[in-house]
């Protein structure tokens, strides 16, 4: 081999280990816009995913409006069944701050509406005695299906503020306090 081919056949390795290079460096190219197009595509998925919520958010806030103006056109029969439904039915949580403000969101109407319905049309002649009514049927319940939770527990689950107001309520109501109300609903424990 001639000095003139060992100079080109050096050039050409040369040129060859250039190319290698520039090869490994487009291939970490490749693979670095790969991983920002999956992170682009994460981050779209996300995007569309709180877009369909939003949207789901704006729907319900737009029936809750549509909701709350025809509550008003209810009748006081239809208004009264629907605040029992939707407290009674769907076992909304009733802790001690739950009263008349978060039934009149619930249903749609007035907090004024409301007060005059219970105090005209109901025997509880307030929603706060039909709350505490629904609070104590709870806790009757609570007491006699699980016999070993606690009388604070069930204070706590039922939306009494006390074991206090509990036992006051069921004394009242019953003349027996709560643990003699289990002991009658489970006399084998």
């Amino acid at each position: 081999m001639t000095n003139e081919e060992k100079q080109e056949l050096e050039q050409l390795r040369q040129e060859v280990e250039r190319l290698n290079e520039q090869n490994r460096e487009l291939q970490d190219a490749v693979q670095k816009l790969i991983a920002r197009n999956m992170m682009l595509a994460d981050k779209l998925d996300i995007n569309y995913e709180v877009r369909r919520r939003v949207d789901w958010l704006k729907d319900l806030v737009r029936r809750h409006r549509e909701y709350v103006a025809q509550a008003d056109l209810r009748n006081d029969e239809e208004l009264l069944a629907l605040i029992e439904a939707r407290l009674e039915g769907e076992n909304i949580p009733l802790p001690p701050e739950f009263g008349i403000r978060e039934v009149a969101e619930i249903v749609g109407t007035t907090q004024s509406r409301i007060t005059s319905l219970y105090k005209e049309k109901t025997i509880y002649h307030s929603l706060d005695k039909y709350l505490d009514f629904l609070r104590l049927m709870r806790a009757l319940r609570i007491l006699k299906e699980h016999p070993a939770y606690s009388i604070e527990a069930i204070a706590h689950d039922a939306g009494f503020a006390s074991v206090r107001t509990l036992n006051r309520k069921i004394q009242e109501a019953l003349g027996i306090t709560p643990g003699q109300f289990r002991d009658i609903n489970n006399p084998d424990d």
